[in-house]
């Protein structure tokens, strides 16, 4: 089974698991053919004005800073690369599964399915890429999930019950890797002012340099990586060469990562793909912030695709699937010790039993249909009966959810509270 994922950070074509082609969605006009890649990648600093790294993300007709022969707008270079995937894979009409962003207007998937067939890719299916990632998860039923692409993070909120569903996407540009680079690239280059005196960034051959060193030590970092970066800059004869921690980097990020944290909101489950496992100091900062952090393998999405092949190749037509079967078992949501016995709305509180209905609190008849309490093995669960959003501790819920004694929540301007009363 053929699978490409369209992530810029690194666009990955596989086979049956094996990876046949990994590189950025960067391109480089300079010369009389375009070159894409890690070939584009690496004289992205030497020719600025003549590289592009955004015709993925933007997926449209917009023209291009620069031309070359055949090129004009974004989507000529989204067919210029899939093309060269495509012949270097030999993939000679064999059916291909793409995997998208899960922020993908139709728009752009309709205009990617006309390219992908010009390019020589037979399209499959396309899958959410959230969905891809955590379908063979052990997830609770509300989770969100973290990716991060070239100009933007992503932020997914997932139901996982039978159905791993994508439920809502938002974009985070504040954090998308270029622009943490381009923080981390001048962190370097005032260590080297401050140690060397030399400033690497007034030199596109020493820029590149640096450049090329962080972006590696990146797509390496996460588990068993150095904590130490080492950046060696070669110039007119001389070898300058600097060290800084890791930590340095988070901290140059920091203000990024308080914007992707606001958007991530309160404490949740979090999956992070292998892509934001790399950011410094990124997961250890979330679980700080009391998110209960799952680390994907980085064959998450292809192992997902894979799993969920019966629904994909169902039916006539190519869609785009946002909802396939869960196919790991579904981690029951952490039950407080303090379990709750009465549901406090107001200044009255009624015993919590199985299947009380909102408006069955005396303080809540004009209510209506909103949700249940319902009891289970582990405690009680609130359940959305229509739909009037409900949230649980000011984060919107869209099934079923444990509660403890403590938990708010909230319908139609309504606050409920799940307490515990002890008779002595």
């Amino acid at each position: 089974m053929w699978v490409l994922e369209l992530n810029d950070a690194e666009i990955t074509l596989s086979r049956d698991g094996t990876v046949a082609y990994q590189e950025p969605g960067i391109a480089s006009l300079a010369g009389r053919t375009p070159t894409f890649g890690n070939d584009a990648l690496a004289t992205a600093r030497l020719d600025p004005r003549r590289s592009e790294n955004q015709y993925f993300a933007r997926m449209n007709g917009e023209p291009v800073h620069a031309t070359a022969p055949g090129v004009a707008n974004q989507a000529d270079l989204v067919y210029r690369h899939l093309r060269q995937i495509a012949q270097g894979a030999d993939l000679d009409g064999a059916a291909v599964h793409l995997v998208v962003p899960s922020t993908s207007t139709p728009d752009q998937l309709g205009l990617l399915l006309g390219i992908a067939q010009e390019a020589g890719i037979a399209v499959a299916s396309l899958l959410d890429a959230a969905v891809a990632a955590a379908c063979t998860a052990s997830l609770p039923a509300q989770a969100r999930l973290l990716d991060i692409s070239l100009h933007r993070a992503s932020v997914a909120t997932l139901a996982c019950e039978s159905t791993v569903r994508r439920v809502a996407a938002e974009e985070v540009a504040e954090a998308g890797l270029l622009r943490l680079l381009e923080g981390w690239v001048d962190a370097v280059a005032d260590r080297f002012v401050a140690e060397t005196r030399f400033d690497p960034l007034t030199i596109a051959a020493a820029e590149q340099q640096v450049f090329d060193q962080v972006y590696a030590a990146i797509a390496k970092a996460g588990n068993g990586a150095p904590a130490e970066l080492t950046v060696e800059v070669a110039h007119q004869g001389d070898t300058r060469t600097v060290d800084l921690p890791l930590s340095a980097l988070a901290g140059k990020s920091a203000q990024r990562y308080e914007v992707l944290s606001q958007h991530i909101g309160a404490p949740t489950t979090l999956a992070l793909t292998r892509r934001a496992q790399r950011l410094p100091g990124l997961d250890a900062l979330l679980a700080g912030l009391g998110h209960t952090v799952v680390r994907l393998d980085a064959g998450a999405s292809r192992a997902g695709v894979e799993a969920s092949a019966d629904t994909l190749e169902a039916g006539d037509g190519v869609s785009f699937v946002s909802a396939v079967a869960a196919r790991h078992h579904v981690a029951p949501a952490a039950v407080a010790e303090a379990a709750g016995t009465h549901l406090l709305c107001g200044a009255v509180a009624v015993p919590l039993r199985d299947g009380l209905e909102a408006a069955e609190h005396p303080e809540a008849r004009d209510l209506g249909a909103a949700f249940r309490i319902v009891r289970r093995d582990a405690g009680h669960h609130v359940v959305p009966v229509s739909d009037v959003p409900v949230s649980l501790n000011g984060q919107p819920i869209v099934g079923e959810t444990s509660v403890a004694a403590g938990a708010v929540i909230e319908t139609r301007g309504r606050a409920f509270r799940i307490v515990r009363v002890i008779e002595r």
